[in-house]
């Protein structure tokens, strides 16, 4: 399928690949706002341009401050547990 192809590689290599990305562009700004592609495609060019601009520079900062998240949550907060049983014995 073409998007699998498209979205798989990332490549503009001819005309239809064009449309995917622009296509691309659409259902990123309708998944930000919760608006439907109709009303992404009905956007005048300024607007489509500076909605696009904003959706990909929130969800960068958002899918930082998860990356952030997640390294705290993973460094520091690791419970070992130790065994001081060899404590008990006599040969200590």
């Amino acid at each position: 399928m073409k998007v699998e192809r498209y979205l798989k590689t990332g490549k503009i290599d001819n005309p239809t690949d064009v449309y995917l990305h622009i296509q691309t562009f659409a259902y990123i700004i309708a998944k930000h706002y919760g608006v439907s592609l109709q009303e992404v495609y009905g956007m005048d060019k300024e607007m489509f341009k500076q909605s696009l601009v904003w959706a990909m520079a929130v969800d960068k900062r958002e899918k930082q401050q998860q990356n952030k998240q997640n390294k705290q949550n993973n460094t520091g907060s690791e419970v070992v547990s130790v065994d001081y049983s060899f404590l008990d014995s006599e040969d200590f």
